[in-house]
């Protein structure tokens, strides 16, 4: 997870536009956490990043399970190694 460091080298102010609705969960959240607003957005920002990066891999994953199962040559080897375990 993103450090939640406020040192001037390594952090960069940004401007976001919410609805006032998703703005307002945000204060009363901030107010029964008793954090900022700014550590809010970091945390959500970086547990949406890791979750596209999760499923990223995810994906990635399944697709080479695919290839694995499907590409002749790899199929060759996985029978070659089966072959080596039961000797």
């Amino acid at each position: 997870m993103v450090l939640l460091s406020h040192d001037k080298n390594h952090t960069e102010k940004v401007t976001i536009i919410l609805p006032k609705v998703l703005k307002d969960e945000v204060m009363q959240l901030k107010e029964s956490l008793q954090v900022s607003m700014n550590s809010i957005y970091q945390m959500a920002i970086a547990e949406y990043i890791a979750k596209k990066k999760r499923e990223q891999l995810r994906k990635e994953a399944l697709m080479m399970v695919e290839e694995y199962n499907s590409n002749p040559e790899l199929l060759e080897l996985m029978e070659f190694q089966e072959d080596i375990d039961e000797y």
